[in-house]
């Protein structure tokens, strides 16, 4: 799970099972939109950062996984079709949209560190001493706060709610104290460019979200196909057992004619693999009876047919 602070949001809890995301992705652009969209999903997360209209960082991420740029806007894409997400969209600043993308390209120096074993103004001290330029990521169960860091420098923080760096401290360190909370030390090399490339510039979103959607249009085929021979085939056996139960029944009742009876009314319900239930085989019993009053009295045929009718039950 990608840890993030929520921002200030402009659109929460949205399936993006039900949205093309061809066309929001566009839309985030025309309107020169900063922030970030955050995709949950039950394999995963997405990250799609936006800094004035241009998508500069798209990054999908779950245990066995890391992918970035194309990749994980298809992968991003992928998921969303199965319709078990939840997309967030938070708006930032324009610096903030960057710290943010530095952050999940950085490296991990350390992680999930307890802040009960941890004194964290010595950590903050270190990362000035040793000029870091990164980030601290503190959080709990409920809350998650950064603290940004250019050569050792501070250079302030984000915490839930925020659509800016602030150089106030109390809302980020305050999570600092909340129980069980942790710390994460992620390191950047240089500075970097402010201005980065669009990706939407050379990524072929409409082909993407296309390919994405005939992929999961082909993989419900696939199932639905499946399920359909599945029930066929159940079906069928289904049917060839009631035929095999009416012929024993009839040959015990009214000897070898009677399986001829069977055989020649069964073939007239012209089932051609359709489901075989109790209202379809009621103009069977009635045209078996017919049939049969001409060598058995009606005792025996009504017995016969209660004894058919019960096995039949028995089947289904």
């Amino acid at each position: 799970m990608i840890l993030l602070p929520r921002g200030n949001p402009v659109k929460e809890n949205i399936n993006p099972g039900k949205v093309n995301l061809a066309d929001a992705l566009g839309k985030m652009r025309q309107g020169k939109f900063t922030g970030y969209m955050r995709f949950d999903f039950p394999e995963g997360t997405g990250i799609f950062i936006y800094q004035e209209g241009r998508l500069i960082s798209a990054l999908y991420e779950n245990d066995r996984e890391h992918l970035i740029a194309y990749d994980a806007i298809a992968r991003t894409f992928h998921e969303a079709l199965t319709g078990a997400g939840n997309l967030n969209i938070y708006r930032l600043s324009t610096e903030l949209a960057y710290s943010i993308h530095t952050l999940l390209h950085g490296e991990m120096l350390h992680k999930g560190q307890d802040l009960q074993l941890i004194d964290i103004k010595s950590l903050l001290v270190r990362m000035r001493e040793e000029k870091r330029s990164g980030c601290l990521r503190i959080y709990s169960k409920e809350h998650i706060a950064l603290i940004f860091y250019r050569d050792g420098n501070p250079l302030g923080f984000f915490h839930d709610g925020s659509t800016d760096i602030e150089t106030t401290a109390n809302s980020s360190l305050s999570v600092a104290k909340e129980p069980g909370a942790k710390v994460d030390v992620l390191v950047t090399r240089g500075a970097g460019e402010k201005s980065l490339a669009d990706l939407m510039e050379t990524a072929d979103v409409a082909g993407l979200w296309g390919n994405a959607v005939a992929e999961r249009r082909r993989q419900r085929e696939e199932r639905e196909g499946a399920a359909s021979k599945t029930l066929e085939m159940r079906e069928s056996d289904r049917r060839e057992k009631t035929l095999t139960l009416f012929q024993q029944v009839a040959q015990v009742h009214l000897g070898k004619i009677g399986t001829s009876l069977v055989d020649k009314e069964f073939e007239k319900l012209k089932l051609n693999g359709s489901q075989i239930d109790e209202s379809v085989l009621n103009g069977f019993y009635d045209n078996l009876s017919k049939g049969a009053k001409l060598v058995a009295g009606p005792s025996k045929i009504d017995k016969m047919l209660e004894e058919m009718k019960r096995g039949f039950k028995g089947l289904s």
